[in-house]
């Protein structure tokens, strides 16, 4: 039989009780939000990542469309890393028409991946060339090249990524194109670069 009023008990929960929850409930969180931190910069990196690939691929096609070669280009911006598609040769400045991606910051764009705790590249022989890291461009026939004096020479690229919100080992992505064209992601595990 429950206790009345009478007995001198109230019903309810004392000061303690709530006090405990509480404090249990602040170290569930305390401790599920790094996870959840990086579980969400991964994802918006591997999209960052899918829709740099796209717009390397768009500049591919537009290359080959227009028979005319065509420059992808990296610029810093106030929202993060974008990317955008221009005419090789021709003005660099990112204009609003111009087809390009947002890369969410805090994504940078690095040469090669030097930093403290950073992965190693990814070997030559796992990509199957030697890579370059110069501004990509495609050729008329969609085909990579390096862009000079009206020459575009064929060459494979690599270009790596890092997200700044992401302090596990993960965080790295990286982008390679074939000397035929393959654009291919790369993600950081922490131990090795998966696709």
């Amino acid at each position: 039989m429950g206790r009345s009023s009478d007995d001198g008990y109230r019903a309810g929960f004392s000061l303690i009780e709530i006090l405990v929850v509480v404090a249990i409930g602040l170290a569930v969180t305390a401790t599920a939000i790094p996870s959840i931190t990086t579980v969400v910069g991964n994802a918006k990196l591997r999209a960052s990542m899918t829709s740099l690939s796209g717009l390397l691929q768009n500049c591919r096609m537009t290359a080959v469309q227009q028979n005319k070669a065509m420059t992808t280009y990296f610029q810093v911006q106030p929202t993060g890393l974008v990317g955008y598609v221009k005419l090789a040769g021709g003005s660099t400045t990112l204009a609003k028409q111009d087809p390009q991606v947002d890369m969410q910051a805090p994504i940078s764009k690095l040469i090669p991946p030097l930093a403290a705790g950073s992965p190693a590249e990814i070997a030559t022989g796992v990509l199957g060339f030697t890579p370059r890291t110069e501004t990509p461009s495609f050729n008329t026939r969609g085909l990579p090249c390096l862009f000079a004096g009206g020459a575009c020479d064929n060459y494979g690229f690599i270009y790596y990524f890092k997200d700044r919100r992401i302090t596990s080992p993960g965080g790295w992505a990286a982008i390679s194109i074939s000397p035929a064209g393959r654009i291919k992601r790369w993600f950081w595990n922490g131990s090795a670069w998966i696709d």
